[in-house]
């Protein structure tokens, strides 16, 4: 009996090894690739919704000042840009397509391929393939900055600006958004415009 004790005890205890190491193989280690399964997902999950969130598809934006004029812009894809102090004014914008209208002077309608617009004061910089239609004008640039906070435009890089009548190259055009004058200015004060006109050509 003593010894046929002792083999059931030795049994029973092996059968309780076996059924802990499988419950513990099958249920705890299982548990715990789910878990690291689980967080990577989630990781990759929240990754995901922050691209979506920051990437919109033909928006618009529209504004106004106090004076009558108004802004509008719009863009095929737009990816909204965050700093370290989480400021989320800051918008590229690709494909776009922008409208000033100046109170009594007319619109100036605006194409590129790029710009970066501060949702916050409206300040947008164009940049790539620029083009610029005013009343009867046509400019083209690489670069347009339109500067809402200071009431300016500024036309430079590869500057092209014609009509009916005139072909000119400079290096920077101002025009004020406020009265839409138009300004053109060279880098280099000794130098002029170059202008050819149907009439006459100067240098």
């Amino acid at each position: 009996m003593t010894l046929k004790f002792f083999f059931q005890i030795i049994l029973i205890f092996i059968i309780v090894t076996i059924i802990g190491v499988f419950y513990y193989n099958f249920f705890f280690k299982n548990k715990e690739n789910v878990d690291l399964v689980s967080k990577s997902e989630l990781e990759t999950i929240s990754k995901i919704d922050e691209n979506v969130s920051n990437e919109l598809s033909n928006i618009e934006y529209n504004a106004f000042d106090e004076n009558g004029n108004t802004y509008y812009i719009y863009a095929k894809k737009a990816i909204v840009k965050s700093n370290e102090n989480n400021d989320q004014n800051n918008v590229l914008l690709e494909d776009v397509i922008s409208i000033i209208t100046i109170k009594n002077k007319g619109l100036i309608n605006i194409f590129s391929k790029y710009a970066d617009y501060n949702r916050g004061n409206n300040n947008t910089f164009f940049y790539g393939d620029v083009k610029i239609e005013y009343l009867d004008n046509l400019i083209t640039s690489q670069n347009l900055d339109v500067i809402f906070t200071e009431k300016v435009s500024k036309i430079y890089n590869n500057v092209n600006y014609k009509n009916e009548i005139i072909n000119l190259s400079t290096d920077n055009i101002i025009i004020d958004t406020k009265t839409g004058d138009i300004k053109l200015e060279m880098d280099n004060v000794n130098e002029k415009v170059r202008l050819v006109s149907k009439y006459n050509y100067a240098n």
